[in-house]
């Protein structure tokens, strides 16, 4: 779905909000706080210890070990660095994000790629230098012991800030009066400190993360073998790229759902966390196991990863593209449909094989990633799993919304583009 805006986009208007609870309200969200927090320490627990049976339950460490100050203080050092990073006047310009409904429109320094390519070099360096990257592995359950602990104590400190704010600052779906249900989405949206968006960079500090602990599963991959790995090195290549590209875009991404919309609460904070932790599974198998495919079946894996990575980087610029100048001629091709809102649909390109090409794309990625690892274990398959899931709940609360938002106008969208993310499936 794309709509004929001169913005890139813009938030919730305040017709669209109800008092309606999302998630099963507060038991649904209480619910799905314990089962994520379960779900990024088993999916951590596994890759320490290496049992990659799902139902193999592996030996819990030492209590003590658990929560460690030294990592709890080199987390929250690292984060202020990835802050120190995002502040400074380099690397990137400073972009206007999307209007909110309080009117406002934030500024945020796009210098993703730059802070990425820093991280990797001082790695990099830390490596030559004869830093022992085993450390990182042998330290995932404390990391992300420390993670969940400084996310249950920010969003503690959110929720207590957020009671304090004005109306038009407020999460529309996060100011229910109920204490667990607003803790839980976030009574903010984008809490900041000057020009430092503090969710911004949680996002991409996290998306950050995931990639070195890559390269660290890689370093210590060839430290213990002492050879090449193509597999290993394709699959760090192939997601080392998506993430360059979704950085290179990166005015695309301070106008996404979940910058724009999402509340900064335990939910997002905590998926934020998920990413770096959960997202390495498929490096952290073919590591530790020293998993090798064959150089057609690693070709054949990453054509399809390339096929995935097509629809999702055309459809988004297809999008981005439409809303930035829908008179752009080179758009001229696309078809729409007008609403009485004064927006037009698109109805023709990618948008017009399903609403969310995208997510079709992301979920072919995921994929992807997964059959590097080969299908002798469940393990590396259920971050697809959970994509799917998260892109299936994501796809009906925006089709909700743009039901409220465009009344017949959006049925009449609905029957020209029938499918929702697969083309003849769903």
């Amino acid at each position: 779905m794309g709509s004929r805006d001169k913005r890139f986009a813009s938030s919730t208007p305040r017709d669209l909000v109800t008092s309606e609870m999302k998630m099963g309200g507060p038991f649904g969200c209480a619910a799905f706080a314990i089962l994520f927090t379960a779900y990024t320490f088993f999916i951590a627990l596994k890759c320490q210890m290496g049992a990659w049976d799902l139902f193999s339950i592996p030996e819990l460490p030492n209590r003590a070990l658990l929560l460690d100050t030294k990592v709890t203080t080199c987390v929250v050092v690292w984060f202020l660095l990835q802050c120190a990073i995002y502040m400074s006047p380099v690397g990137g310009s400073m972009e206007t994000g999307a209007l909110l409904t309080s009117g406002v429109q934030h500024l945020y320094r796009a210098n993703a790629l730059f802070a990425l390519a820093i991280n990797i070099f001082v790695l990099g360096t830390a490596v030559v230098f004869g830093y022992d990257v085993t450390r990182i592995a042998a330290s995932l359950i404390q990391l992300v012991t420390s993670s969940i602990t400084l996310c249950l104590i920010a969003s503690v400190v959110l929720y207590l800030r957020g009671r304090r704010l004005q109306p038009s600052d407020r999460n529309p779906n996060g100011n229910k009066g109920n204490i667990v249900y607003d803790w839980f989405m976030g009574q903010e949206l984008n809490p900041r400190w000057r020009n430092l968006d503090f969710k911004y960079v949680l996002f991409r500090s996290a998306i950050i993360g995931w990639i070195l602990i890559n390269i660290c599963n890689m370093v210590e991959h060839y430290q213990r073998y002492q050879s090449l790995n193509i597999t290993l090195l394709v699959l760090n290549a192939v997601q080392l790229y998506y993430v360059a590209d979704y950085f290179y875009f990166e005015r695309g991404v301070i106008v996404s759902r979940d910058i724009v919309h999402e509340g900064l609460g335990y939910n997002i904070l905590l998926q934020f966390v998920m990413i770096p932790f959960c997202f390495c599974i498929q490096t952290r198998f073919v590591a530790s196991t020293n998993y090798q495919q064959s150089t057609w079946t690693v070709l054949s894996i990453t054509l399809v990863y390339v096929l995935g990575f097509y629809i999702y980087r055309v459809s988004n610029s297809e999008k981005n593209d439409f809303r930035k100048n829908p008179h752009d001629p080179k758009l001229s091709h696309l078809k729409t449909i007008a609403t009485k809102s004064g927006k037009h649909l698109l109805i023709s390109g990618w948008w017009g094989t399903c609403r969310h090409p995208n997510y079709l794309g992301d979920l072919i990625i995921s994929l992807s990633y997964a059959l590097f690892t080969g299908v002798t274990h469940v393990l590396p398959y259920l971050g697809t799993v959970f994509l799917m899931l998260l892109l299936i709940d994501r796809e009906r609360m925006d089709g909700e919304d743009c039901k409220r938002k465009y009344g017949p106008d959006w049925e009449r969208y609905c029957s020209i583009v029938k499918y929702r993310i697969i083309p003849w499936l769903y």
